[in-house]
């Protein structure tokens, strides 16, 4: 047989067999399902355009557009694996085969199911891998100072392998491929890739951070800005450097939007109002987490700021002051929490905002020591700022009241008091023991001698402030620590007084069981110790203890000068001979015999425990403990004048011309003590979890919160300083004074109080997101506070919040906008209360000591019973914009609110023959609206050199809605609470000019004049409003150039709008009536007064002859003294200079070296007024109210 004919037979009987049709039919079935299944997987098309996407992102994009499922490995493939993915409508294996095949995977497609694994080695790979891979050493550096980074994340790109540099940046990877890359990542630096070699040196730059990613601290949780529906500004710890200054409210001035601080009289007032007064409502202040213990900003126990009194008329006051009790190089951030879905988680004072302020904890690195010590000075203000009267101009005063009557002559009774040098003379021709030619030559030499060189040597001094700060940080593995010492030393420009703080800082974070359990610690003491004297302040008055501008107060020899007060010299001389103490005044002596010593310690535990329950849940348990001690002790030395006065006074002599002491002799020693206690507990669950495209953020809880003040002062007479000892005194026993009345001691001491107060809370918080781009946000608190008695309808007050966030540059018609970074919208509605603290709804009574006739007790109503009294709420709506333009160079958040105030309290006429005349009731409304934004922007960036300008503006305002208000005030200059105007407005009189006599006139509402001393009473109608006593508009530039490491930085201030009344001359120092004793005001315009017919045509100030307390007030409350007090400042100018490495590189120990100066209080650019005033530091006629000089600081900052 042909070969052919075979191979045909056997063809023929093969495929005649039944299992060989079989076979072939299987192979044709399985041919063609693989056909279609591979012609489908072509079939299917991806669009997915994100840049840092995940596999895992990209996984389930594949699912959602084809309906295939993906299914990978844990532990062999990274899902986490960072990809930039640019996929238009891309064939499903295209996609997968760029994004795999770099990262050394594969897959497989069977059945609409995707296989991804680990791409396995042939043999011969294997062998040339072990003879190509190295071992890699390297070390990781801070690109800007050169430091080494420790515990940086080194992973070996497209694997799981890693590893952490050590504490001196140091790294080594065994056995990796020559042809690998390496990915460097740490917290707060830009992530670094690199091809691999055997040895690395990697530098990292710091990460600029973006706008949506900066970490805002509620007090309850920490979030991304770029996840919120609130309203938030953050300083950051650099931003408090920025500013070298003791005061934390100098430093943070000008800085945030929509928050104002008046640094004179310590207050921040966060937007528009929420009180019908304007003066009480501060934010509420969490440290840590917690309300601080009280409400008060700044205590007042030096008086000073800047080198000026804080507050002039009072003695050594001391308060539980909070930003006296944390120290700013303490501070790791300050967020200002501003609108209601911000705020209203916070509860009672969130509608007045809240200011969290977070203090430095540890971080997992190597142990870092740094010290940074400020050392400012500046010298008192210049007298020529007061603008005062010369010698001349205030010796022709006295000479016109002289001869116009106002004076008495001491001579004409013993009790008269002493007359000032120049009037003594007038007097002696007057008398005849002198003539005009003596007197005149007597005044002549008093003209030509001023007080000013020897006030500056003697009173004031230059103002010096020096503080030091050491702290330790670090941490490893499973915890972190940050200990800080700081001390503070205070001189102020008044002589005999100054304070000293030492505070110790302890925070601590231990991880136990996988990191399942952290347990968290802090600890904060402060000791502050001040010193208050007020002799400099007096002697620079118009008071009792003033000088007159010739009035030396020592000799040639530097020997101090008694000047006689209560009686002429020649009087207190005989007195002295009969056995009385010396009754002259002497400011000199006075620094050392009045001081108010005040000491205080306070405390702040806290503590947390947080436990996860799940990756995605954890429940907190938190509680912080206060404790403010504070104790006083005002001791009037024997030789003081106060204590030789209430000793003469109280001695008279007897039959037998001895002395009888009717007070004991010795000191006058006052103590007061306060005890401030608070508690509280918190429990709170988190939950953080993430489904798909799907997040919920979520937080719940309760806490409890007590706080408890307790004090009481005393007073001891005949104390005697070297025996610690005093007299037993009854303060009813009478005596006989020196001028033959009798009279008692009296009860000098507050009685012994006690105040608690404690509140109850449930809150809870949720934001819900979808894709990154919306989100919701919604919060409720409940209140319930004991201050208002049992009702709990009164006490207990449901609180909420709700907000919209929607990002839209994650949108993807923004994404081919590469020039933006950032842009999203806000909105926000919820409510805030304020709890009353001047009134309950329970009656309060202090109760006091016995009667001296029936030896009862004895009690006041010092709060009568209001059982109508309850919470003050203000509902808010907040509109806002973020945005970040080029690469973050340019960044943009803007706000826009809408406030309505309801259940103000309002001080109401009452039925006076109960004993008070008018009572707080919640009678009024108000409405408020404002606008805010602060821009900020980088014009130059380079790599050696930038030039970033930070621009904020703000406008704020409120207007009184309740028509039941009205006002009878009939006071020029007074505020009014009214329906129609804002509540810090003020209203003045027309002002109508002088008559012929020099005695003011103003217009009525009719347009008549009003005379001083006609019979037609001003009413209210008669009143004009005249604008606002505090700025609507305000805000603050600031601008920073470096160069290489040098750095400078300017920041000004500004305030629009708003309007002041002159206050160069008052009513309490105005000559009136037909007589007039003590200091005479010395301000200049004083000499351009009334003092003949004609005058009125070129002056406005009345004359002396015939003025009367009406004629002044109304010329000092009228319009034209009204005044715009918009201005501009420049308040710092700094220059920092970090030593660079080549100059400290010697140093290993020493990581980095900054030294600095500053100028701050450089005074006014531009003021609105053309009389030459400053409206924050107004002259009042005397030298206590000069604008601060100029303040030079020197910084210098060591990290080891």
């Amino acid at each position: 047989m042909k070969f052919k004919d075979l191979i045909r037979s056997r063809h023929s009987a093969c495929f005649n067999n039944p299992i060989v049709r079989i076979m072939k039919l299987t192979i044709l079935l399985i041919t063609t399902f693989l056909l279609q299944v591979s012609a489908a997987s072509v079939a299917q098309k991806i669009t997915f355009n994100k840049k840092d996407a995940t596999l895992k992102q990209l996984f389930t994009e594949i699912r959602k557009q084809t309906g295939f499922n993906v299914f990978w490995q844990e532990g062999k493939v990274n899902d986490e694996l960072k990809i930039n993915a640019a996929f238009k409508n891309a064939p499903l294996e295209d996609v997968l085969n760029n994004v795999l095949s770099p990262q050394a995977l594969t897959y497989t497609i069977v059945n609409k199911t995707v296989v991804v694994k680990k791409k396995e080695q042939t043999l011969f790979e294997k062998i040339k891998a072990v003879f190509s891979n190295i071992d890699v050493n390297g070390k990781l550096l801070d690109a800007e100072t050169g430091q080494p980074i420790p515990y940086v994340t080194v992973t070996l790109k497209g694997t799981n392998r890693r590893v952490f540099t050590n504490e001196n940046g140091t790294f080594f990877f065994a056995n990796v491929p020559d042809n690998g890359s390496m990915v460097f990542t740490n917290i707060g630096y830009e992530t670094v890739e690199k091809t691999l070699s055997a040895t690395m040196v990697v530098k990292l730059s710091v990460k600029v951070q973006k706008l949506e990613d900066v970490v805002i601290s509620t007090g309850y949780q920490q979030i991304r800005k770029g996840s919120t529906t609130g309203s938030y500004s953050v300083i950051t710890d650099k931003d408090i450097e920025s500013t070298p200054n003791v005061n934390l409210l100098e430093r943070l001035d000008g800085k945030i939007p929509g928050v104002r601080f008046d640094v004179r009289n310590n207050t921040i007032q966060i937007r528009s109002i929420n009180s019908i007064s304007g003066k009480n409502s501060p934010p509420l202040i969490v440290i840590d987490g917690f309300p601080a213990i009280n409400g008060s900003l700044v205590s007042i126990s030096t008086n000073i700021i800047d080198g000026n009194p804080k507050n002039a008329n009072q003695p050594g006051t001391s308060g539980n002051a909070i930003l006296d009790n944390i120290n700013p190089n303490d501070i790791e951030s300050i967020a200002v929490l501003k609108d209601a879905a911000a705020s209203s988680i916070w509860g009672a004072q969130a509608a007045n905002g809240v200011i969290v302020i977070t203090t430095k904890k540890g971080k997992r690195n190597a142990p870092s020591i740094n010290y940074s010590t400020t050392f400012s000075t500046a010298a008192p203000g210049n007298f020529s700022n007061v603008k005062a009267m010369t010698n001349s101009q205030y010796i022709n005063l006295e000479q016109e009241m002289f001869n116009n009557g106002f004076f008495t002559d001491p001579t004409g009774n013993w009790r008269y008091g002493a007359v000032s040098e120049a009037q003594e003379w007038m007097f002696r021709v007057k008398r005849g023991s002198a003539t005009a030619t003596q007197r005149d030559s007597a005044l002549n030499v008093l003209s030509n001698r001023s007080n000013r060189d020897q006030l500056r040597k003697y009173m004031l001094q230059n103002a010096t402030t020096q503080q030091h700060s050491l702290s330790l940080s670090g941490g490893g593995t499973n915890n972190t620590y940050y200990i800080a010492a700081n001390y503070n030393r205070d001189v102020p420009i008044y002589r005999s007084n100054y304070g000293e703080t030492y505070s110790l800082t302890s925070n601590l974070s231990n991880e136990f069981f996988d990191k399942r359990i952290t347990v968290n610690t802090g600890i904060n003491y402060q000791y502050t110790k001040s010193q208050v004297n007020n002799a400099a302040l007096a002697a620079l008055s118009t008071g009792q203890f003033g000088y007159a501008p010739y009035e030396m107060l020592a000799d040639g020899q530097g020997n101090s000068i008694s000047k006689p007060i209560v009686f002429t010299q020649h009087v207190a001389d005989s007195l002295s001979r009969l056995g009385y103490m010396p009754w002259g005044y002497s400011a000199i002596d006075e620094l050392n015999y009045n001081n108010t010593i005040t000491a205080k310690n306070a405390i702040r535990l806290n503590s947390a425990i947080k436990g996860n329950i799940t990756n995605w849940m954890y429940l907190t348990v938190s509680g912080q403990y206060q404790r403010n001690l504070t104790n006083q002790s005002y001791l009037q030395n024997q030789n003081s004048f106060a204590t030789r006065n209430l000793l003469n006074t109280g001695t008279s002599i007897n039959s037998a011309k001895t002395l009888v002491y009717g007070v004991p002799v010795g000191g006058v020693y006052q103590t007061s003590n306060s005890t401030n206690d608070d508690y509280s507990v918190r429990g709170q669950l988190n939950i953080n979890k993430n489904f798909n495209q799907h997040h919920i953020d979520f937080l719940g809880g309760s806490e409890i919160r007590q706080t408890q003040y307790t004090g009481g002062t005393q007073t001891r007479y005949g104390y005697n300083e070297d025996l610690s000892n005093s007299s037993v005194v009854n303060p009813t026993t009478p005596y006989t004074t020196i001028y033959g009345y009798t009279t008692t001691l009296g009860y000098s001491d507050g009685t012994i109080f006690k105040d608690t107060k404690r509140n109850l809370s449930y809150f809870g918080l949720a934001t819900y997101s979808y894709q990154g781009k919306y989100f919701v946000s919604g919060s409720a608190r409940f209140e319930d506070f004991t201050n208002q008695g049992l009702d709990r309808r009164l006490r207990a007050i449901p609180l909420y919040s709700a907000g919209l966030r929607w990002n839209i540059h994650q949108e993807n018609f923004l994404k081919q906008a590469r020039w933006i970074d950032g842009l999203n919208l806000r909105v926000s509605i919820g409510t805030g209360g304020n709890i009353p603290n001047t009134g309950t709804s329970y009656q309060t009574i202090n109760v006091g000591s016995n009667d001296p006739y029936t030896t009862q007790p004895t009690a006041t109503i010092t709060i009568p019973a209001n059982s109508r009294l309850t919470w003050e709420t203000a509902r808010t709506i907040n509109e806002g914009l973020d945005a970040e333009f080029f690469n973050s160079r340019l960044s943009l958040s803007a706000d826009i609110y809408q406030k309505q105030n309801y259940n103000l309290l309002v001080n109401l006429p009452y039925n006076s023959t109960y004993g008070f005349s008018s009572l707080q009731y919640n009678a009024g409304n108000a409405k408020g609206h404002g606008y805010e934004f602060i821009i900020t922007g980088q014009p130059i960036s380079a790599k050696n050199y930038n030039w970033t300008s930070s621009f904020n503006f703000s406008y704020a305002t409120n207007l009184i809605t309740d028509q039941r208000l009205t006002s009878t005030t009939t006071s020029g200059g007074s505020t009014q609470f009214i329906a129609g105007y804002p509540s810090d407005n003020i209203f003045v009189y027309r002002w109508a000019g002088l008559d012929n006599q020099g005695h003011s006139q103003i217009y009525g509402a009719d347009g008549t004049i009003l005379k001083s001393s006609g019979s037609r009473s001003v009413t209210n109608a008669d009143l004009v409003y005249g604008g606002r006593t505090t700025p609507p508009y305000f805000g603050g530039w600031t601008n920073t150039f470096r160069y290489h490491d040098l750095s400078l930085i300017v920041r000004a201030t500004y305030a629009l709008g708003y309007k002041f009344l002159r206050t160069d001359i008052n009513t309490s120092s105005y000559p009136a009536g037909t007589s007039y004793s003590g200091l005479i005001v010395n301000s200049a315009r004083l000499d351009t007064r009334w003092r003949k017919p004609g005058d009125e045509a070129t002056t406005d100030v009345p004359g002396l002859v015939g003025n009367s307390f009406n004629s002044t007030s109304r010329f000092l409350g009228a319009d034209v003294n009204l005044k715009d007090a918009g201005n501009i400042r420049l308040q710092q100018i700094s220059l920092n200079y970090r030593l660079p490495q080549s100059l400290i590189g010697h140093a290993q120990f020493i990581k980095a070296v900054t030294v600095g100066a500053s100028a701050t209080n450089l005074g006014l650019i531009w003021r609105a007024n053309k009389d030459g005033i400053d409206p924050d530091y107004q002259v009042t006629g005397s030298y206590t109210n000069l604008p601060p000089s100029a303040t030079f600081l020197f910084n210098l900052n060591v990290s080891l």
